[in-house]
């Protein structure tokens, strides 16, 4: 097929760039799929995909992590309900995965995300104004809609709008943006900033707000995603228009394998596959299997129950100033979310992930001795008490989080969007995430029973 007869429209004129070139006119350095072979566009789409998904994922694990008492003691609820409340996030997030599984193949990825937006919309606007704890807790189960929604969605947009070589970086900007949000989460809620009048926690509520419009607003003058356009639409001229959009100059490397890869005689080709014919092809299935086994450990790993019980945790382990401890958790994400993203495309994803998971067991161990420890006035293994346990406790929160932001919650987006195919991508999130979000509310809900029945063993669960 002749890729360079395209003409007759100004979306053909566009797509018509140079296959050939892969140096810089000005500078002779190469473009092949590097930095600086994307356009101004790219990167605006880039930032607005990860505000967009990754920084509403961030924000709102992490926004009860200090809001939990004023929520409580604002509305008078019950222990029972405000587990409904905690774990409303990750019941909304379970549906959310599911549908976006399917809009991303039915709609495409730009148009799902921008349907999305509504649900995050609605969700913060009804948390922020809530005049009752129902108002809330439905506000919170539709951010969670929309944050589940996302996390697939955001990852599948810029996993495939990004360049081979700077995959890795690419898809850590949603990490990175998600760090954004557990930080400012963190830092808009402590009682020095927030305040002690009503306006101030619902402020807090409504900041992610903006930017879902901001994503909203880019994302109309974006494309479609190439993969998306070739594989399952089988739209040569339009996959070419948008590569041209996202790239420089379109390199041959990447035009061969993004228009003549996925549209091969031997693809499924114009649709997606249904889950039984995924679970029937070996290398599908394999690639379900791993996902599913990454996303399990993700969330059997505790980090929902750190996120959003961090008030709780340190005051149990004797920190003295539990809130500000909560911002060393936002500054720790982000430094490590990246150091991750420059580093993903260097030292390779499985270097980083085993390291991180290595760190992580070992903090997790770290953080139930010191509880273990301090909680002397129950029958315990031993008997070690002492002002030390604070200080052990934050530094080992601390080491968990980088531990985890450098595995399980950065490398694991990219690598399960790079093992599957574009026509099983949609059908592999969804049933990953849906089990991601499944046990991150079993987790949530059951917290603060497996707390009070295990304390101060609670973290040597997990560790398990």
């Amino acid at each position: 097929m002749d890729t360079t007869n395209r003409e007759g429209n100004d979306t053909d004129k566009d797509a018509d760039k140079d296959t050939n070139k892969d140096t810089d006119k000005d500078t002779g350095q190469s473009l092949s799929n590097g930095f600086s072979n994307c356009t101004p566009l790219f990167w605006l789409a880039t930032a607005a995909a990860s505000v967009g998904c990754g920084f509403q994922h961030g924000y709102a694990l992490a926004i009860l992590g200090n809001t939990l008492p004023i929520i409580k003691n604002r509305f008078d609820v019950s222990d029972v309900y405000m587990s409904g409340i905690v774990s409303g996030n990750a019941l909304g997030a379970i549906l959310g995965a599911v549908l976006a599984g399917y809009a991303a193949d039915r709609l495409g990825r730009r148009k799902a995300l921008l349907l999305n937006s509504i649900f995050l919309n609605v969700g913060w606007s009804l948390m922020a104004g809530a005049p009752s704890q129902h108002f809330f807790l439905v506000g919170r189960v539709a951010v969670g809609f929309g944050v589940g929604a996302a996390s697939v969605l955001g990852n599948m947009f810029l996993s495939e709008i990004s360049p081979v070589s700077i995959r890795g970086f690419i898809g850590n900007m949603f990490t990175l943006a998600g760090s954004v949000g557990f930080l400012l989460s963190f830092a808009l809620s402590i009682p020095q900033v927030i305040g002690h009048k009503d306006i101030g926690w619902r402020l807090v509520f409504a900041f992610p707000i903006p930017m879902v419009f901001f994503q909203d607003a880019v994302l109309v003058a974006c494309p479609e995603t190439p993969p998306y356009l070739a594989s399952i639409k089988r739209e040569i001229h339009g996959t070419l228009a948008s590569l041209a959009k996202y790239r420089k100059v379109l390199c041959e490397q990447e035009v061969e394998s993004v228009v003549y890869g996925e549209t091969d005689v031997n693809h499924t080709g114009n649709r997606v596959l249904f889950l039984r014919e995924i679970l029937s092809d070996s290398g599908h299935r394999l690639a379900l299997i791993i996902g599913l086994i990454l996303h399990s450990c993700r969330e059997l790993s505790g980090i929902s129950a750190v996120y959003s019980y961090t008030l709780q945790i340190f005051e149990e382990a004797n920190v003295s100033d539990p809130e500000l401890g909560t911002v060393g958790i936002g500054l720790i994400t982000v430094f490590t979310a990246g150091l991750v993203a420059l580093l993903a495309d260097k030292i390779g994803r499985r270097f980083i992930m085993i390291s991180g998971l290595v760190v992580l067991i070992a903090a997790q161990i770290s953080i139930g001795v010191s509880q273990t420890c301090y909680r002397t006035g129950k029958l315990l293994l031993w008997s070690c008490g002492g002002e030390w346990t604070g200080p052990v406790a934050l530094v080992s929160v601390f080491v968990f989080t980088a531990g985890f932001v450098s595995s399980l919650g950065s490398i694991l987006w990219i690598y399960v969007n790079e093992i599957t195919a574009p026509e099983a991508r949609g059908k592999t999130n969804l049933v990953c995430f849906a089990i991601h979000w499944g046990l991150s509310m079993v987790v949530l809900f059951s917290y603060d029973w497996i707390d009070k029945s295990l304390a101060p063993y609670t973290f040597f669960l997990f560790a398990g």
